[in-house]
């Protein structure tokens, strides 16, 4: 997709792609109240990027130093007395984590019927409050606002599975074993959080943007250097082709078990009615986008694959929460008799208080390439710990 900038970047002016292009302008015909999107530092020019390049090594040398406290064992590390899998990235936002996960723990459950499994996740943007369990396996326990937005997600797309969230994760885990018969505890988005033991980090990489500039944290969207992927006990790269086959794999130095995944679209729903359409049904018709996701190029991309009439995309950072200004706001760039079409995750957000008329709502799922492989790879590691456990060396 072409991407075009123009006006003065960073001004804050929403991502809105016209036609072909992928426009941010401050200039354009929208109200002056809905220039609150900005695109991240190491996207939005080269030049701030390289002003940050000195904070993004003084970040990184800091976490360099945590992650050698807990290597050498000065800063101690928790372990459950289930086996731990921990899914998650170098990169902020965008690499598809929390598909993989419930792709994952689905496809595991697929495998081993009688397994106990709990996610546990931080909850990003949640609302404060002392529940800490979204479901039971039974019924769902929060609203999206307490559970926040991916937790919520994944206890709808997994029922019969366990999922919590909290700000400490230690804590946390320790409760829900406490309460619950788990076999496997999974944690979404725990790569950096090294005070709970793991038997398995899955790291995830995005096939197509790799490390963007190889930069950390303001300059670049790594958490880390890219050198800690050592840390992982196997990379899952997602949007994965043959095309991109090699340069993916030229971004392990170090010799780990590879795998492949793609996003596809799992469905799309008339949202007021809940009619389930085929693409057939919904080829040609003129609609407008809306997403609140780290990677709107890519949302907009499967609009086109669907072969919808994108007549425009308003993009609000990710995890965005939705208020009623939103929505007016949404309705004066997209008119009111325009069929908005949203994702999944942005949808669990405006469910009974959208104004809107029509919406269709766009879920993924992600297919592995080959993922009988990793499911035994995870699954060895787990039965190993388990058996360990047995034989009381846990």
């Amino acid at each position: 997709m072409k991407i075009v900038k123009r006006g003065r970047q960073g001004c804050g002016a929403p991502i809105v792609a016209m036609g072909e292009g992928l426009y941010y302008d401050k200039k354009m015909t929208v109200p002056e109240s809905d220039t609150r999107f900005t695109l991240p530092p190491w996207e939005r020019s080269g030049w701030v990027s390289g002003i940050l390049i000195p904070f993004g090594w003084l970040y990184g040398l800091g976490m360099e130093v945590r992650n050698w406290l807990y290597d050498r064992g000065i800063f101690k590390v928790r372990k459950l007395p289930v086996p731990v899998v921990v899914v998650g990235n170098l990169t902020v936002g965008g690499t598809g984590k929390t598909p993989l996960t419930i792709e994952l723990v689905s496809e595991l459950l697929r495998r081993n019927t009688g397994l106990k499994v709990g996610i546990l996740s931080r909850g990003y943007k949640r609302s404060p409050s002392g529940k800490w369990v979204v479901s039971d396996g039974k019924d769902l326990l929060m609203g999206v606002e307490e559970a926040g937005d991916e937790p919520y997600l994944m206890a709808r797309r997994l029922p019969g599975v366990k999922v919590f969230v909290g700000a400490d994760r230690v804590s946390t885990a320790r409760k829900a074993v406490a309460r619950y018969d788990l076999d496997l505890l999974v944690l979404d988005d725990a790569f950096q959080h090294r005070r709970l033991h793991r038997d398995a980090d899955v790291l995830v990489i995005d096939a197509e943007k790799g490390f963007y500039n190889g930069r950390v944290l303001p300059a670049g969207p790594l958490r880390e250097f890219a050198g800690n992927v050592r840390r992982a006990t196997c990379c899952v790269f997602t949007r994965y082709s043959e095309e991109n086959r090699r340069r993916s794999e030229s971004l392990i130095p170090v010799a780990k078990p590879i795998f492949g995944a793609r996003m596809t679209v799992a469905g799309i729903e008339e949202a007021v009615s809940g009619e389930s359409l085929s693409r057939e049904a919904i080829r040609g018709q003129r609609v407008w986008g809306v997403c609140g996701i780290a990677r709107p190029d890519a949302f907009r991309k499967t609009l086109e694959e669907l072969n919808l009439r994108v007549l425009g995309l308003t993009a609000f950072p990710d995890h965005h929460d939705y208020s009623s200004g939103d929505f007016e706001r949404i309705l004066r760039q997209g008119g009111e008799d325009v069929t908005l079409v949203t994702t999944e995750k942005d949808w669990v957000k405006w469910e009974g208080k959208h104004p809107f008329g029509k919406v269709y709502v766009v879920s993924v799922r992600m297919n592995f390439v080959n993922g009988e492989e990793l499911c035994d790879f995870i699954e060895t590691i787990v039965y190993n710990r388990i058996k360990g456990l047995q034989g009381g060396k846990g």
